[in-house]
C-alpha cells in the first residue's frame, strides 16, 4: 500500500518539475476574487490540472501490464485532508481518482 508520505513525496516532485504551472495560474486567478467557495475552487483546478487524473489513469495501466497487479490508496484520507486543509492535496485525489477509474476499466474489460 502506497503510503501518504509517498504520494507527498511524488506530488512534490513532479511540482518542483513544474508539471503544476497550469493549476497554479488558476489558482492565483481565482485567489484574487471574493468567490473562496469550494465548488469554484474545485472546478478551476478540475479545468487547469486534468494531468494529475491523466497520470494516475497511465500508472493503474502500467500496474496492470507490468504485474497484473494494482496498488491501494488511502482515498478516504485524502478526501479527509482536503476537507480539513481547503483541498490543499487536491492534485493527490485527482491522481487517485484516474488510478481508480482506469483500475475499474481494466477490471471490468477483464470480465
Amino acid at each position: 500500500m502506497v503510503t501518504l508520505k509517498q504520494l507527498h513525496d511524488y506530488v512534490k516532485e513532479n511540482y518542483e518539475a513544474g508539471n503544476y504551472k497550469e493549476a497554479e495560474k488558476a489558482y492565483k486567478k481565482w485567489h484574487g476574487t471574493n468567490d473562496y467557495s469550494y465548488h469554484t475552487a474545485k472546478t478551476a483546478m478540475k479545468k487547469s490540472s486534468p494531468s494529475d487524473y491523466q497520470m494516475g489513469c497511465e500508472q493503474a495501466k502500467k500496474d496492470y501490464a507490468e504485474s497484473h497487479s494494482f496498488k491501494a490508496f488511502p482515498k478516504k484520507g485524502v478526501n479527509l485532508v482536503n476537507r480539513v486543509t481547503q483541498n490543499k492535496a487536491i492534485e493527490i485525489e485527482r491522481y487517485i481518482d484516474g488510478y481508480n477509474d482506469a483500475k475499474a476499466k481494466i477490471l471490468q474489460s477483464k470480465k
